[in-house]
């Protein structure tokens, strides 16, 4: 079977900036190595009268793209001049908060065109959680089925050469940096301000002034940009200097999920905000906990049961210092045992859609 999969490229192109979040890498790489076929990547913009000529079936993973905020409507318009069927898998609502009704989520024009054209063409559609399959059933979708994201179902290696150490890794959650942003007490700025202080190691996905850094997009404007927004007052460094030594030491960026795998095999343990950090850490063998911040990782963590944790119990802020659950072990069996279960409902999806589930390793 030829199967086209509208994703970002599984890797950036060679010296060109990082413009993507690396967690999405997590689960286009899922769809590549867990659908058996010969999977071929067109991107977002593509000719679907080729597309119909020269493949059998397209595949979709999505991300929180029922918001306020997607523009989709290009998209919506090359789905709808597909006539060969389309899956899309781990479809997610997005809310600030995990209280939010359903009912009442206000979304762009582009999110409720994405769904009804997804409704019409796709036997069925594989979403988040329960709170996204409450607001697609409120637009008038309902042939959905609720498997969490598909990264949750990539197996990889769990053999490590050397013990680990005993540091965790700290991950954090930030669009865009500024001053009122350092102004604002939050969650994810408690991480970094802890990150930066204790000298922890730190995995970047979507902070543009960090990821600059090491990939040179802002070249020698970086240290002002920096002064300027005051990223260096956020991890608690008193210089622009000393922030570029700390993550220098400390921050890592990964675009290769099995780099990224074998990194996360080297340390102890796992903790923030970023789910799919979380996620690619449970499925290496690494203890993992994932701190809810909005309606998508309390759903995920809900469905999944990923390891989760009081963070006002485990980020001291004041000492600069983190720790995992007490009952870690406990909470990564349980996961691991739903994951099995939900495993056997996702390849039964794909199988109704007219796809295989491939259960495999990467090549060593």
């Amino acid at each position: 079977m030829k199967i086209a999969a509208i994703t970002i490229r599984r890797k950036p192109v060679p010296g060109s900036p990082i413009r993507t979040n690396t967690g999405n890498y997590m689960f286009t790489e899922a769809t590549y190595r867990n659908i058996a076929g010969d999977i071929s990547w067109i991107g977002f913009n593509f000719d679907p009268d080729k597309i119909n000529a020269e493949y059998d079936h397209v595949v979709m993973p999505a991300a929180n793209w029922i918001d306020r905020g997607e523009t989709l409507g290009s998209l919506v318009n090359l789905l709808k001049r597909i006539e060969i069927p389309i899956t899309c898998i781990g479809l997610g609502a997005q809310a600030a908060s995990a209280g939010a009704d359903p009912s009442s989520l206000k979304l762009s024009q582009g999110a409720i065109d994405l769904t009804k054209i997804l409704t019409e063409r796709c036997k069925h559609i594989s979403v988040r959680g329960e709170f996204t399959r409450k607001v697609l059933a409120h637009l008038g979708c309902h042939n959905t089925v609720v498997t969490g994201c598909p990264s949750l179902y990539m197996d990889l290696p769990k053999d490590v050469d050397t013990p680990p150490s005993e540091d965790l890794i700290l991950q954090g959650t930030r669009y865009v940096m500024s001053p009122h942003y350092l102004r604002t007490r939050s969650l994810d700025r408690k991480i970094f301000s802890i990150a930066g202080r204790a000298e922890m190691d730190m995995i970047y996905q979507s902070e543009r002034l960090e990821i600059s850094l090491f990939d040179g997009a802002m070249g020698e404007g970086w240290a002002s940009a920096v002064e300027e927004a005051g990223l260096h007052k956020l991890y608690g460094k008193a210089t622009v200097t000393e922030l570029q030594d700390y993550l220098r030491a400390h921050g890592k960026v990964f675009t290769s999920i099995d780099d990224w795998s074998g990194f996360l095999k080297s340390r102890a343990g796992v903790i923030g905000t970023r789910l799919h950090g979380a996620i690619l850490a449970l499925n290496s063998g690494v203890r993992a906990t994932l701190l809810p911040h909005d309606s998508r990782t309390h759903e995920l963590i809900d469905f999944a049961k990923i390891p989760t944790g009081n963070p006002d119990l485990l980020l001291n802020e004041d000492q600069a210092t983190v720790r995992l659950p007490d009952d870690i072990d406990a909470q990564v069996g349980a996961f691991v045992e739903r994951r099995e279960q939900n495993r056997v409902v996702y390849a039964q999806l794909l199988e109704a859609n007219g796809l295989t589930y491939r259960r495999s390793l990467p090549d060593r």
